[in-house]
């Protein structure tokens, strides 16, 4: 099937939102590169170490709201490529496309900033673990701030766009991928800050081997079963955003974050084993089972 011109026009006006934005975050990261090379509390070489790795990262999101700049539409819109452009101000009536990323995707790229800016701490942290031990306690402040803001602003993202009629395919994605990835880079840093066990990184690390596995089944033809809706995944990751900044600080609960960690992080895991058993077929979901026996009774 061929994108419609609404599709391709909304697609190129979207990417070019996204280089606008782009251009933007890393003036901004930039700044604060020049802000602590000049304020005296930091090395110049970490200064440009925080500032490389923050726009590595910035421009991996960047270029992952480019690739999947076509999703900028609302669900129906989506289903119906050959739906016809309208402006935001008509956003009540979809289907839809957008031309602009608007205020909800802009909110979810401003947390990806932040966690970015997490990432750069962490690897100034790694290299000063591995130099002379322990980063200073100002580090980890200042990771525990930024991903603190990131994981309070998770829930704004997505009340703007119901509240706006902006709910886009393209923003659940950003919104799903800023928060993995958010789990991956903080709790990495925490580990080299010293706040954080080196075994919760499997909570970090447990959405990509899921998403892989995805990936393994599909490339050796195995049957991928659909996930029941739970709202226990939200809570799941909900619980992990919560813990991570209140562990990234130094001196609030350092005695319990073992415990805590492992608490956390055992809950998620066990909640990506349980939908693993769901996508590979070993466990049913009550919708399936239902249509299961609706099939039978039919039958019979």
């Amino acid at each position: 099937m061929t994108d419609s011109p609404a599709m391709t026009r909304s697609t190129r006006q979207t990417r070019q939102s996204v280089r606008t934005s782009g251009g933007v975050a890393v003036a901004l990261v930039a700044s604060g590169g020049a802000l602590l090379a000049s304020s005296g509390t930091t090395t110049a070489t970490d200064a440009a170490l925080w500032t490389a790795v923050t726009t590595l990262v910035v421009a991996g999101v960047w270029a992952y709201t480019a690739r999947y700049a076509a999703e900028n539409a609302t669900h129906a819109a989506q289903r119906d490529t050959h739906t016809a452009e309208v402006s935001p101000a008509d956003s009540g009536n979809p289907p839809h496309r957008y031309t602009s990323l608007g205020l909800p995707t802009a909110v979810t790229l401003f947390r990806a900033t932040l966690v970015a800016g997490v990432g750069g701490v962490g690897a100034i942290s790694a290299v000063t673990w591995v130099e002379t031990g322990t980063p200073p306690a100002a580090w980890a402040w200042t990771a525990a701030v930024g991903y603190g803001v990131a994981a309070a602003l998770d829930s704004l993202d997505g009340t703007l766009a119901r509240r706006l009629g902006r709910v886009t395919v393209l923003g659940s994605r950003l919104d799903t991928t800023v928060d993995a990835l958010g789990l991956l880079l903080a709790p990495l840093a925490g580990v080299f800050l010293g706040q954080l066990p080196w075994w919760y990184l499997s909570a970090g690390a447990a959405r990509y081997v899921f998403v892989a596995g995805l990936w393994w089944r599909t490339r050796t033809d195995r049957p991928t079963y659909d996930l029941p809706p739970r709202a226990s995944r939200r809570v799941l990751a909900g619980i992990q955003m919560a813990f991570v900044p209140f562990a990234l600080a130094p001196g609030v609960a350092d005695a319990w974050v073992p415990t805590l960690a492992g608490v956390a992080a055992g809950a998620l895991l066990l909640g990506f084993a349980r939908d693993w058993l769901y996508v590979s077929g070993r466990l049913e979901s009550e919708s399936a089972t239902r249509q299961s026996q609706s099939s039978r009774s039919d039958e019979s």
